[in-house]
């Protein structure tokens, strides 16, 4: 919580520090002075070329004395318009209010409809997952030394798999099928764990694990479907129903997967036609 509430103050100092030393580098007086310069600059300018045209004979002595009239009358103008803009410019204090009003507001906005559990929530859901992440490793490095826990290797690939860490979990899947004498469910987990690793791309290596798992139980579910999926994105629509219809067939009715799976055969009907 230090560190959030300090990282929020050197946001807020660099957002002031942007508003601000424009403010304080720029005095009022020399962006006055600045504007009244250029006003009587363009005025004698605009003198001069009266005076020019006097001389070559396009304006006479009254057109003149006229012109110049016209000109300091300009220039009072243009005084009156540059007061009336300081009158009603901001300053240096409303911008000033502005930047410090603004973090308090947003602070004020915060406490009443923030949730500073919700942050607490995130940091302690974090620390969990590195304990878990430790302890995964000092798991992985005990059945290491033991090396003849099947069920230890296959509990580990799942604990992977949950954490989307798919290459860990295909060789831990691999270890336990190893041990296990390479029963069809661990044959299942171990293709679905190389399938996502490998891009879901479809290789020799999954075809023939999904083959042996099958060829000892044809209602392997994790197998089928894979079976179904590799089918599908070759074109070969009708194994594909197959493959599915068989999954399906080893769901409970109740369960909600087989309507997914329903519109996944009705796809491949379709297309299959």
């Amino acid at each position: 919580m230090i560190a959030f509430w300090l990282y929020a103050g050197l946001l807020f100092a660099a957002a002031l520090a942007f508003i601000l030393v424009p403010q304080l580098h720029i005095p009022r007086g020399r962006v006055d002075a600045d504007r009244t310069r250029v006003n009587v600059g363009l005025y004698h300018e605009r003198l001069h070329e009266l005076q020019e045209q006097h001389r070559v004979g396009v304006f006479d002595a009254a057109q003149l004395d006229l012109g110049r009239a016209e000109a300091a009358r300009e220039l009072l103008d243009d005084t009156r318009r540059a007061e009336y803009a300081v009158d009603f410019s901001m300053g240096r204090s409303i911008p000033l209010a502005v930047a410090l009003s603004t973090p308090l507001l947003a602070l004020a906005l915060y406490l009443h409809w923030g949730s500073l559990d919700q942050l607490k929530l995130t940091r302690q859901r974090a620390a969990a997952q590195n304990v878990e992440k430790i302890a995964m490793r000092q798991e992985a490095a005990s059945l290491a030394a033991t090396s003849d826990s099947a069920d230890g290797w296959s509990s580990l690939g799942r604990a992977y798999m949950a954490q989307g860490r798919m290459s860990d979990a295909s060789r831990a899947y691999e270890r336990g099928a190893a041990l296990a004498g390479r029963p069809p469910e661990l044959l299942g987990d171990w293709a679905e764990a190389e399938y996502f690793a490998g891009g879901r791309q479809w290789t020799p290596k999954l075809q023939a694990l999904t083959n042996e798992a099958l060829a000892s139980n044809p209602r392997e579910a994790v197998s089928l479907k894979l079976a179904g999926m590799a089918a599908f994105q070759a074109g070969r629509y009708s194994d594909a129903v197959g493959y599915w219809e068989r999954l399906a067939a080893t769901m409970p009715e109740g369960d909600l997967s087989r309507a997914s799976i329903a519109k996944d055969v009705a796809r491949a009907r379709d297309l299959a036609k």
